[in-house]
């Protein structure tokens, strides 16, 4: 089977209407990761587990009326949407140990590894993940460190770098430079993108980049610890000379898609106004539909991967 890693959602899509299983699982599992990073950022594992649920069961339930790849990521994003705000929205943060921290406070690894980080990042970070502390104050004192926000996306990636090599966090996502394309990154993940359009705007970019998908994933706990404050005081305590910050990585032209495993592939609709029913053969010439039609369908796909989203970073 090909790759389908790279292949666009909205082709995925396309090829899955037409009756290719193997991107009808591609385009499943690319859904899943989405929806597990948005709702593990804005809500953290455990608060956000059953918005997932019915995100994804809301998902199978309407995908056969989505027509056209073009409105396929506003109505997903919208039912994501509608969940996330049932549950009251972006919480502030907290202490939310899981299987990637092997049952470890996330704030309490942030305070181990603190002293990798000098003074500066320390409170450039402190702050840039606290919404209570005015945009323009980080603003200044990023300045110095290369302007903001790319100095957060520094700090942020020094900091992940040095969990993973001194607290033994076993991140997947950890580059060699900050990549300038994802700037807008901490300003996602501290809640500071105050407008709902831009949230939004950058949610369903965050569609089109699994590898960042993945990185707001499994970065997720430390950045719910750094807006309770995981570093608030530490910016004083003797800390590691200063890392000059490197040079920006150039925006790759694709990017991988995130590692979990992949399921059994989901079947094509049935019925649909403006696409006619494929059929595949299955044994001595017996035709069947290549899209099943009502209840098992896309959601055993989703449910599948959900189920081993919280395997793999789940609240232990």
């Amino acid at each position: 089977m090909s790759d389908l890693s790279q292949t666009p959602t909205a082709t995925l899509f396309k090829q899955w209407k037409s009756g290719d299983a193997p991107s009808g699982q591609a385009m499943a599992q690319r859904f899943s990761d989405w929806y597990y990073a948005v709702t593990t950022c804005r809500l953290g594992d455990a608060h956000g587990r059953q918005p997932l649920q019915r995100a994804c069961v809301r998902f199978q339930q309407g995908i056969l009326s989505v027509t056209t790849a073009a409105e396929l990521t506003n109505w997903a994003h919208g039912l994501l949407l509608e969940e996330l705000r049932m549950a009251g929205g972006r919480i502030p943060g907290g202490d939310f140990p899981n299987q990637l921290t092997t049952g470890r406070s996330p704030t309490e690894l942030l305070r181990l590894v603190a002293g990798k980080l000098d003074a500066a990042q320390l409170r450039l970070l402190a702050d840039a993940y606290d919404a209570s502390v005015e945009l323009e104050v980080v603003s200044s004192a990023a300045e110095a460190m290369g302007g903001y926000p790319f100095a957060v996306l520094h700090a942020r990636l020094l900091l992940k770098r040095a969990l993973r090599d001194h607290a033994g966090v076993a991140f997947t996502e950890v580059p060699d430079a900050p990549n300038l394309d994802l700037a807008p990154l901490p300003l996602y993940e501290a809640g500071r993108m105050t407008k709902e359009v831009e949230e939004s705007g950058f949610e369903q970019w965050m569609l089109t980049d699994m590898r960042l998908c993945k990185d707001i994933a499994e970065f997720g706990v430390f950045s719910q610890a750094l807006r309770a404050g995981a570093l608030r005081g530490l910016a004083d305590a003797p800390a590691a000379a200063p890392v000059a910050p490197p040079a920006a990585a150039a925006p790759p032209a694709s990017r991988g898609a995130a590692t979990r495993p992949a399921p059994a592939a989901p079947r094509a609709p049935a019925e649909a106004s403006d696409v006619s029913a494929p059929q595949a053969t299955k044994g001595s010439g017996a035709t069947l539909p290549l899209i099943a039609a009502g209840v098992v369908g896309v959601v055993g796909i989703l449910m599948i991967l959900v189920a081993l989203a919280w395997i793999f970073l789940g609240s232990s």
